[in-house]
């Protein structure tokens, strides 16, 4: 009996797991969606920023490339961290995109 009950609950949360995945898969593609005319115009690469790290907060979603740096302990903590290359904020009832620093990296290759 207890075999079976462990078995349910594992796949209650394997379900809700992979819920959590789609949804987050679906919260990506919502925001390369909407990116996809703002990279167009300013020439980055809609493939690049799809490989990218995606993460979705309260009031602002970012795409973030992940570091090549190894790990060293705090060494090196803050070299290890993703960089954000493009951020979508919701402001004064407005989506606006906002380019960072790192924003280079998800430009073509041939501009």
């Amino acid at each position: 009996m207890i075999v079976m009950v462990n078995l349910i609950y594992l796949e209650v949360i394997n379900e809700k797991v992979n819920k959590i995945e789609l949804e987050r898969e679906l919260e990506k593609a919502l925001a390369i969606e909407f990116l996809y005319n703002y990279c167009q115009k300013n020439k980055l690469s809609v493939a690049k920023l799809k490989r990218e790290i995606f993460i979705l907060s309260y009031n602002q979603c970012g795409f973030f490339h992940a570091s090549d740096i190894k790990p060293n302990g705090v060494l090196n903590d803050i070299e290890t961290q993703p960089k954000p290359t493009l951020i979508v904020e919701y402001e004064n009832g407005k989506l606006v995109v906002k380019e960072t620093e790192y924003t280079k990296i998800t430009k073509t290759s041939h501009s």
